[in-house]
């Protein structure tokens, strides 16, 4: 009876150890998952800033053209 008691005691903490660890597996998943979108996010808001600056920058350029040739 004594040398099944330990085997059942570190069965035990092995079953609880698994079920820690696919916790944490899936955890991690859902995270991967949350920095794919927040990458995405980030690159969206690149080019949207990337694009914004471009029609800012051609908005000033072309206004300085217009202004060398008003007659003022």
């Amino acid at each position: 009876m004594m040398a099944r008691e330990p085997d059942s005691v570190v069965l035990q903490l092995l079953r609880e150890m698994r079920g820690e660890i696919a916790a944490l597996r899936e955890s991690a998943s859902e995270h991967s998952e949350l920095f794919k979108a927040l990458r995405k996010d980030v690159r969206d808001w690149q080019e949207t800033i990337a694009t914004a600056s471009g029609f800012a920058a051609h908005a000033n350029i072309r206004g300085q053209s217009l202004d060398a040739r008003s007659p003022i």
